[in-house]
């Protein structure tokens, strides 16, 4: 159903924490910044194009960085809310399958895959900004990993229309490749279809990943701190001459606390020492 979907049941405002809601954050605070340096600094609104779009010209200067930062750019409101609309509407279903750490790789990989095959066909091309590559990794990794479950689509955003998954996959893929083909290749349209395109294969390379059984790697940091109820509890800080337990004569836990019982029903409880009622205390968590 609909309202079944991960979008439909997660605030998009409200405590943002999951990578989607930083990645959409983070386009947002970078389109108004960039926007922003147009209206004072001509020179700083090129500059930024310059070292963080990726481009053959940046490539062949040894920005290395640009496969990874184009996305964070944007050519104009319409590409930007287009893209946010794609990482709101699919990358949230994808990140709650995989998980953050996963769909943080598989961001990755859509960026660098949609750069590269760009690049191989746009040696003499301009530049390539946006995060559509990212979007259509997301796409392709949802339909391979849902390809038979019908879901609800607003069709023009009014008209509610069922379809299975792998349908939208191949629509798309028909799609770009056309686009490719007969716009991009002839220079016209500026549309970045390679790009796109890279970004399918980049998805489908994480779904046939993670499907083997294999994980990309964590990287885990550990704190020598720790919380204070834990330091409150730190067996340190016990005193050493808080309790003493005699098992002298060799004698076990277990024939120390026997000893102990037969002495209580004989005797009483009350005829045992502070030291011996401390023995009975630990052996509770022993036996």
């Amino acid at each position: 159903m609909l309202y079944d979907r991960p979008y439909m049941r997660k605030s998009f405002i409200t405590n943002p924490r999951g990578a989607v809601d930083i990645l959409i954050l983070i386009l947002i605070v970078t389109f108004l910044f960039h926007s922003i340096t147009r209206l004072f600094s001509t020179y700083l609104f090129d500059f930024i194009y310059q070292y963080f779009s990726f481009s053959p010209h940046g490539i062949f200067k040894l920005y290395l960085w640009t496969p990874l930062t184009y996305p964070l750019l944007h050519d104009g409101p319409f590409h930007l809310i287009m893209n946010l609309l794609g990482f709101y509407f699919i990358g949230k279903g994808v990140e709650t399958e995989i998980g953050t750490i996963n769909f943080w790789y598989l961001s990755l990989i859509g960026s660098v895959s949609g750069s590269l095959f760009w690049f191989i066909f746009n040696a003499n091309g301009a530049f390539l900004v946006g995060s559509s590559a990212i979007v259509m990794s997301c796409l392709s990794y949802f339909c391979l990993r849902n390809p038979t479950t019908p879901i609800t689509l607003l069709l023009f955003f009014i008209l509610p229309c069922r379809i299975k998954p792998k349908w939208i996959l191949i629509g798309i893929l028909l799609l770009e490749t056309y686009g490719f083909i007969f716009n991009e290749l002839n220079n016209s349209g500026g549309i970045a279809h390679s790009a796109h395109l890279g970004g399918l294969a980049g998805g489908a390379f994480v779904f046939m990943f993670l499907q083997s059984g294999r994980s990309f790697p964590t990287l885990i940091f550990k704190s020598n701190k720790i919380s204070s109820a834990e330091n409150h509890y730190r067996p340190s800080q016990v005193s050493k001459s808080s309790y003493k337990i005699n098992l002298s004569r060799n004698l076990t836990t277990q024939e120390e606390v026997d000893r102990i019982l037969d002495k209580i029903n004989s005797s009483g409880f009350g005829s045992l020492t502070q030291e011996e009622k401390l023995t009975l205390e630990k052996a509770k968590g022993l036996l």
